[in-house]
This record gives C-alpha cells, structure tokens and sequence, in this order.
C-alpha cells in the first residue's frame, strides 16, 4: 500500500471554490451570448432582409431550430432577457473581479455588455416594430 499526500488526493477529486465560479462565470458568458446571437438571428437579420426574396428554406433548417426558435420567443419577450442578463453578469463582475482570470474577465466583460446594448436597444420603438414584424 502506497501513501498518496493528502494535497493530491484531495485536488484530484474535488473543485476549488475559483474553479467552481470560472465554471459558472463561463456559462453565464455562454448564455449571455447565445441569447444576443439568437435575436439578431431571428428578428433583426430578417427584418434587414425583408425587401429582398428570400433564399431557399433548406438554408433555414439548422440555424432556424437552433436560433431561430429561441430567438422568437426572447423577441416576444421584449427587454425582460437583457437587461436580467445584464444585471446577473454585472453581478458576476463585482463578486468575482479578483479571483477571476483576465481573459475570462474581459469576455465577461464584453457579454455583460452585448446583454446590457441588446435590453436597451429592446425598449426602443424600432425594437417594438421589429417585435410586430417577427410576430406576423
């Protein structure tokens, strides 16, 4: 029987506690995002694209589950979604503006803000007019 140093053994099994938040940190930065990528996926490229025909539906298969559906409903839902993931990711930045790695920060940072320009720009009247435009 050999003995392991109890550092070892314990690192190799569990997280530490910055390893725990780098974990959620990221995935908020995911979410955050994906939720800017599903709106201008859904409503804002096709209400630009709107005078022109539209290209072939096959085109329209993945991107449409995959960004296209998420992005109605978060289009519906107005402002509600940024500006909730903005005021998390804020809340993220100062809790953990230490203990975090500089370049993870600086993608929060950055997510934190296209959350906070997405759930402005939703409370704007063309945000409205592009709402009316994805629900008809």
């Amino acid at each position: 029987m050999t003995d392991v140093p109890a550092s070892t053994a314990r690192g190799s099994t569990l997280e530490t506690p910055a390893e725990a938040s780098t974990g959620l940190i990221r995935t908020l930065v995911g979410i955050q995002l994906y939720t800017v990528a599903a709106y201008l996926a859904a409503a804002v490229v096709p209400y630009l694209w709107a005078p022109r025909p539209y290209p072939p539906t096959w085109t329209f298969i993945v991107p449409g589950w995959l960004l296209g559906v998420p992005g109605f409903y978060l289009t519906l839902l107005g402002p509600v979604p940024g500006i909730l993931l903005a005021v998390a990711g804020v809340g993220v930045l100062v809790a953990t503006r230490r203990r975090c790695p500089a370049t993870l920060y600086r993608w929060c940072v950055t997510s934190t803000a296209l959350a906070a320009a997405y759930g402005l720009f939703a409370c704007t009247p063309l945000a409205s007019t592009i709402a009316a435009f994805v629900a008809d």
